[in-house]
């Protein structure tokens, strides 16, 4: 399916200067599919992270939000290696 914001976080992957992105908008309009479908498409791992459905995520983040302590814990939560440059991380419904 072809979304308008496709092309937008194909720029943000192609920029030099990129920082995370923050998606917000309506609920159900499609930012979660989108997002994963892009990763899907444009990156070799896409590590997703729901932080209303797995809430251990919570706790992970209150010990230490260094990447060094975070990414290996992530990892093993998600089921796949977390690579540089080469997976694609979501966290969704992170005000929870």
């Amino acid at each position: 399916m072809y979304r308008k914001i496709s092309q937008k976080l194909l720029a943000w992957k192609e920029s030099p200067f990129r920082k995370p992105l923050l998606l917000q908008g309506a609920r159900q309009v499609g930012k979660t599919f989108s997002v994963l479908e892009f990763g899907r498409n444009n990156y070799e791992n896409v590590a997703y992270f729901n932080f209303e459905t797995n809430t251990q995520l919570n706790a992970t983040f209150e010990e230490n939000i260094e990447p060094g302590y975070l990414l290996p814990i992530l990892s093993h939560i998600a089921g796949t290696s977390i690579i540089k440059e080469k997976t694609l991380i979501i966290f969704d419904e992170v005000q929870l």
